[in-house]
Order: C-alpha cells, then structure tokens, then sequence
C-alpha cells in the first residue's frame, strides 16, 4: 500500500513539474524569424515578427531594449492585424543590422500598449553568425593612402586661351555695341540751324516800319544806335540803359551835346519798345532824322 502511494506522489510530482513548462510554451503565441543565419558587420537584413494581443491593444517596437543585444532596428513596417478568437496577431518586417561580432542571441523587445497600461514584452530569441569585414589577420590600423595618378580625361592645355580669347572677345562685343547705341542716340539729337552771319546794324527799312510797325522801328533804331555808339567810343552800349550810357559817354569825354542827344533818342525808343507809346508822325521822322545824324557822325 505505501508502495502504490510512494509511486502516485512521484507521477504526482512529475506532471507538476511538467505542466508549466506546457503552459509556458502554450501561452507564447509570438513568433520571431530572421532571415539569415549569418551577417557581416552592420548589414541589413530582414526581422519578420508576430506579436498577440487582446483585440483593444496595440504594439510599438523598442530599439533600445537591451535584449537586443547590439543589433541596430533599422526601420520598422507593420504588415497587418489578424484576429484570432479574442485576440488579435500583429504582424511587423523590421530592417535590422548587427555590430557585435561572433555567434550572437536576441530577442526583439515590443511594448504592448492597452489603454494607459505599457507591457514590455521580450519575443523568442533568434541567433546567427556575424562576421567582421577584417581578415582574421588585418592588422587593426588605418593603411596609408595611395599615391595619387593621373586619370585620363584631364583639360585640355586650349582651355585656358580659349577662356581668354572668349572674354577679350566678350570685352569687344560689349564695346562695339556701346558704339553702335551712342551712333544712334547722337542721329537723333535735333541738328541745329546753321547761325547766320553777323549783320551790321543799319537804319535801312526804318521809314518803312515807321508807317506800319512803329514798335520795330524804335527797335530797330535803338539796336543801330548802340552798335554805332559802342564800337566808336568803346562802350558796352548794349549793357546800359539810356540815361547809364549818356553819363558814361559824359564821363569818357564826349562831347556833352553829342551825349544828351543820343540819350534822348534811345530814352524814346525804351518808351516806345517797352511802354507801347506811339509817337506822332512827325516825331517819329524827326527821331529817324535824329539817329541818321548820330550814326553817320564820325
């Protein structure tokens, strides 16, 4: 009887201990799977990763777990959600690179989020064989650099004339053009008349213009009067008013008379010219007779 009892506690203590590695193996629905078995340092390769959760929850990847035991996430695509039953199976691809040489081990690291609750959770561990890109006998320094050698397809020895000729021909085209507009600018700058030459006053026409224009006659007393005046004595007759050349002539020695009589004919023409008076006929025949005397007087 304690024999029969010895053996049920001993399968007893047996299905105890194997009972939660059964239920440890049944409750890991997630799955990891690499896609090679070995790698150089740091190239890329393709994680597929299946994650289960309730139907409220979602999965973010953590690259900076430690369990990834120096392998890089390179970028992370979610593939799809399945259902299944009361949960939900994520699929990811992970791009992921290593950087610890030898016979490696890890486990990607998701967090679970389910409303305001995180749950790390580590997934199955994958292994493989990453290799360094040294030869097993590279010396671990830096080799010097090649010289440099000359490549084919080096410039030409031309370029550089060719520049110059280009830029001296550039300089010509600008200035021959600059030529060219102020051509044309000075063709259409309005051609002045040709100045007619310099006439000698004279009294000629005066007894005409006395009829018909006294204005111009007056005028043209005046202008005869003071050329004759001014290129006789010296004086800038042009310049002075009548009553200012009668005392400069005062002053020159001319004769006193000679003096009152020019400055009253030229007083007379102001009056006319500028003041519009007409004089009678007989005054005005008389003023012609007048600056006549005065002109012809050597």
């Amino acid at each position: 009887m304690s024999r029969r009892l010895i053996l049920a506690a001993l399968a007893a203590l047996s299905l105890f201990a194997v009972l939660p590695f059964s239920l440890a193996t049944a409750q890991t629905p997630d799955r990891s799977e690499l896609t090679a078995t070995s790698s150089l340092i740091g190239e890329q390769h393709i994680l597929r990763i299946e994650v289960v959760t309730p139907p409220t929850a979602r999965v973010e990847v953590d690259p900076a777990a430690p369990d990834w035991n120096g392998v890089a996430v390179v970028s992370v695509r979610a593939l799809d959600n399945t259902p299944e039953g009361n949960a939900v199976r994520h699929r990811f691809e992970l791009v992921v690179a290593p950087f610890q040489p030898g016979q490696q081990t890890f486990a990607p690291t998701v967090n679970v989020v389910d409303g305001v609750t995180v749950q790390s959770r580590t997934l199955p561990a994958v292994h493989w064989e990453v290799r360094s890109t040294l030869a097993p006998d590279a010396p671990l320094t830096l080799s010097p650099l090649p010289d440099p050698v000359a490549i084919d397809g080096a410039g030409s020895a031309l370029i550089g004339p060719a520049i110059a000729s280009g830029i001296v021909a550039g300089i010509l085209l600008l200035g021959l053009a600059a030529w060219l507009i102020a051509r044309r600018l000075r063709r259409r700058e309005p051609e002045l008349p040709p100045a007619e030459p310099f006439r000698i006053p004279s009294l000629d026409g005066a007894e005409q213009l006395l009829e018909h224009d006294p204005v111009a006659a007056y005028r043209l007393l005046a202008s005869t009067v003071r050329y004759h005046v001014g290129n006789r004595y010296g004086l800038p007759a042009h310049a002075l008013t009548a009553r200012e050349l009668q005392h400069r002539m005062e002053s020159s020695g001319v004769d006193r008379w000679q003096a009152r009589l020019v400055g009253g004919l030229l007083h007379e023409c102001e009056i006319v010219v500028f003041a519009r008076y007409i004089p009678a006929r007989e005054r005005r025949h008389g003023d012609l007779t007048v600056a006549r005397e005065i002109v012809g007087v050597e």
